[in-house]
């Protein structure tokens, strides 16, 4: 009879809580829940920047434009409108992979002439450090015989600006500002009205 009870007795008792595969399973899927949660935190909620602090985060603090080469034809040249820039970072966060959109527009009707996009910084850019020269040209611009050919017609030559924007991984396009397009041909230098060379 003592037999049959120690035989029940090792039935019914429970092995350790440890040594249970409910138990391990169980503690497998909270850290993996766990990793998953860190993960979207660090990667979607911290990296995310709202408009405004893209806004409040981007400075143009030098800027140039030049009308440059597009190869198209052979027989006549064709110039676009180019944009380089600086920017400094003056926000609390570091900045990569911003991505630029220019759009270059005539000042008086305000009429799309063209756009160029960059993405930039590809290495985070720490608050308060200013960025290498980040360069846009766009796609469309003049056509003419020859390059003196555009300094002849330059008083014909409608004003361009470019509107600048800026987004991140995350955010919507922001507006940085305004900047007037010089009108200056890569490799002509103007001697005097009318005159022109090669540089």
């Amino acid at each position: 009879m003592s037999d049959n009870n120690e035989l029940f007795r090792d039935i019914t008792d429970k092995p350790p809580f440890f040594r249970n595969t409910k138990f391990w399973a169980s503690v497998l899927l909270l850290v993996v829940g766990l990793a998953l949660v860190f993960l979207f935190y660090k990667t979607v909620i911290q990296d995310t920047m709202s408009d405004e602090e893209v806004a409040a985060s981007i400075q143009v603090v030098w800027h140039d434009s030049i009308w440059v080469d597009k190869k198209v034809r052979p027989d006549e040249a064709t110039i676009v409108p180019s944009f380089t820039f600086k920017i400094k970072n003056t926000g609390g966060r570091p900045l990569q992979y911003v991505g630029f959109n220019c759009i270059f527009i005539f000042e008086e009707s305000g009429e799309n002439l063209t756009d160029g996009y960059v993405e930039a910084i590809k290495t985070p850019l720490p608050p308060g450090e200013v960025s290498d020269e980040i360069f846009v040209k766009g796609f469309y611009g003049y056509r003419a015989t020859s390059k003196p050919a555009f300094i002849k017609n330059m008083a014909n030559w409608r004003a361009v600006k470019v509107k600048i924007y800026a987004k991140t991984k995350n955010s919507g396009q922001v507006l940085l500002g305004s900047f007037p397009i010089q009108k200056k041909i890569e490799g002509i230098k103007v001697v005097y009205e009318g005159q022109e060379q090669e540089s």
